[in-house]
């Protein structure tokens, strides 16, 4: 019985592994074929859907290493110093990016235009809102990412500290899966 347990156990962790691949691979296709839409700012689509699935996808992964820091666990935080700062550097991306696709979006005949002719409620309540709170994680992930190198020494023994580093990096991944969520349905509305 006990080499059954240890199969299934062996055999869970590589069904994870490779579900974790496929969703990989089917979010990293999505915004992927962006690359040959047929459109003039089909670069700049294909860039910013990689970086913000990345940015999603690295952001859900510090979220789960941050569960410890809020039930007052020891854990490893050179290894979470880094996950922050590739997260904050992928959502640099994606805000660099998002913006620079954003030109296509606010120009003359782009899709802001095409989404207030014909669902002009959409946009002032979901996207205008998604346009200010996109831009909220980079800020959150800045000051976890400063706590968490200029509090070094504290951090782990200090409870208000960690929990002043948790809370920002959990709000950056609400924001960002809400902004996710929008420019997905903004782009399947219209695509730039």
């Amino acid at each position: 019985m006990q080499e059954e347990s240890g199969f299934y156990d062996y055999l869970s962790k590589y069904l994870a592994r490779i579900q974790a691949g496929l969703a990989l691979l089917l979010l990293s296709g999505l915004c992927g074929f962006d690359f040959f839409f047929p459109t003039h700012y089909s670069l700049q689509a294909g860039i910013h859907g990689l970086s913000a699935i990345a940015s999603v996808v690295f952001a859900t992964l510090l979220t789960h290493k941050v569960y410890p820091l809020l039930r007052g666990a020891a854990m490893n935080l050179d290894s979470l110093r880094q996950w922050v700062l590739i997260a904050t550097g992928l959502n640099l991306l994606g805000a660099i990016s998002g913006n620079w696709i954003y030109m296509r979006y606010r120009g003359e005949h782009g899709p802001r235009d095409w989404i207030l002719e014909h669902v002009p409620i959409f946009h002032m309540g979901l996207m205008e809102f998604k346009e200010f709170v996109s831009l909220f994680p980079f800020p959150l992930l800045v000051t976890a990412s400063f706590i968490l190198f200029y509090y070094r020494p504290v951090v782990q023994t200090r409870r208000d500290v960690t929990l002043f580093v948790a809370i920002p990096i959990l709000l950056s991944w609400f924001f960002l899966v809400f902004s996710f969520v929008a420019g997905l349905v903004l782009a399947k509305l219209r695509f730039v």
